[in-house]
């Protein structure tokens, strides 16, 4: 109830007081927010005109559909190109990289399902993920390769990013790791790029 005024005729009448100073108060509330953050509806000026948050939303959909899409074919490719190489991932190298996150989730205190939920992510996207990963690195395999020298590079030129305290072996081991991170995204649009030049892709999708 959000006012007294005294002991009402009825409770049928009481409801009915209720729902109308609700109803009253809300279009209040929005007619306020709507004249105090009108700027909110418009997202630029153009030489005076102007370009309206619902077209950028539609322009970020836009976007957003174009950019799935292009993951979707770069998947595609990647598979094909795995069918093509007679690349498998095993039932127990599937298992066992799925563990491998389990276990990194659960040194940060979370668990897979919360993880996914976070990630609005379903189970079974998440373990064609996981393959997708593991024919990536069986198609790049050896041809990641980091040397002392760029490793030790690379701690240098990045010192102040890494924790303070740790030892120099869990340092390299860091540096290196991330150096074949970056040169693992490298290898996969190199192989992405040549797949694509040979591929036969046709869009149906605006």
């Amino acid at each position: 109830m959000l006012f007294n005024t005294g002991k009402p005729k009825s409770k049928k009448l009481q409801a009915f007081i209720d729902k109308e100073l609700k109803y009253l108060l809300g279009l209040i509330l929005i007619l306020g927010l709507l004249n105090t953050y009108k700027a909110n509806f418009v997202s630029a000026l153009v030489n005076g005109k102007p370009i309206s948050r619902l077209a950028l939303i539609k322009e970020l959909e836009r976007q957003g559909k174009d950019l799935a899409v292009d993951s979707l074919i770069s998947q595609e490719l990647i598979f094909q190109e795995a069918k093509r190489q007679k690349i498998n991932i095993s039932q127990k190298d599937l298992n066992k990289a799925v563990d491998g996150v389990k276990k990194s989730l659960e040194g940060n205190k979370q668990d897979l399902q919360g993880f996914l939920d976070n990630q609005n992510l379903k189970y079974n996207d998440f373990l064609k993920q996981i393959k997708l990963q593991l024919i990536i690195e069986k198609l790049l395999s050896g041809k990641v390769k980091i040397s002392d020298e760029k490793v030790n590079k690379y701690i240098e030129e990045n010192r102040q990013f890494f924790p303070e305290g740790v030892s120099d072996k869990d340092l390299k081991a860091t540096a290196l790791e991330q150096l074949k991170q970056i040169e693992l995204n490298a290898k996969v649009q190199e192989l992405l790029n040549n797949l694509r030049n040979k591929a036969s892709i046709k869009y149906f999708t605006k």
